[in-house]
């Protein structure tokens, strides 16, 4: 009897059973069963059992075809898969039936950047960054400054998201590196000198930061220090194509 007195208390922590006038009956609604498909569905996930994991988000979709988590974790799974379709309807599915899954807009605008639909994609950062109880606007705003960046399609509002991301967290390398990259686009060298430095000073060298540096020093005159920072690029780089750059910095 005791292994059966286990399994029944597993259950009602769970949720799965209740006791009503001495009587099993569920107590669990379609959305509340799919949750926990899904949530073993994330285990596998995190193990590397993504077939598995797949078979948990199907039946999880089967019981509650509009499981907002759900329809995530599936679009996920689907990207991860290459089947980009798929991800995409599932991405869609998510957040149609919970405008506010942010963390799934954040995913889902990546996703629309990552297949050149930048001004969509646009759209679900902001959404994102319009929800006050989203907990990762900095990392929204660097994604979203780095998908302006990489398409070539808006350098200021690039600029503006990722000024906003250095506001919550001044140390941010990425954002540091970009800025200090458009900054000398303007050439505004002392401010993008400002950003390389405070760059180097949180975060590692990389043959593009280096050679940046290189750059900024040359144009500012400082022969000395650009130097300096093109002997790291080859010492630790020397095989990249921004060592093979140096030979104009020299």
């Amino acid at each position: 009897m005791r292994p059966i007195v286990y399994i029944f208390g597993w259950l009602l922590l769970l949720g799965c059973v209740s006791v009503e006038d001495g009587a099993y009956t569920p107590a669990v609604d379609a959305n509340s069963r799919a949750a926990v498909h899904t949530q073993l569905a994330l285990g596998y996930l995190q193990r590397g059992q993504k077939q598995t994991a797949l078979a948990e988000l199907e039946q999880a979709l089967e019981i509650a075809p509009d499981h907002s988590r759900t329809n995530y974790v599936m679009a996920m799974l689907q990207t991860q898969l290459n089947r980009r379709e798929k991800a995409d309807r599932h991405y869609r599915r998510a957040l149609k039936s919970n405008p506010e899954n942010s963390n799934a807009a954040h995913d889902y605008a990546i996703f629309l950047c990552r297949a050149g639909k930048v001004e969509e994609a646009v759209k679900y950062f902001e959404s994102a960054l319009n929800d006050p109880l989203y907990e990762r606007k900095t990392l929204t705003n660097l994604r979203a400054g780095e998908c302006l960046i990489n398409m070539r399609t808006d350098r200021r509002g690039a600029e503006s998201y990722f000024r906003a991301a250095l506001d919550a967290n001044p140390n941010l390398g990425p954002a540091l590196y970009h800025m200090a990259d458009i900054v000398f686009a303007r050439e505004d060298y002392l401010t993008a000198r400002g950003y390389i430095e405070r760059y180097f000073s949180v975060a590692p060298d990389t043959p593009s930061s280096l050679l940046l540096a290189v750059k900024i020093e040359s144009r500012l005159n400082a022969n000395d220090v650009a130097r300096n920072y093109a002997t790291r690029l080859r010492k630790k780089f020397a095989s990249s194509d921004e060592a093979r750059q140096l030979k104009m910095y020299k």
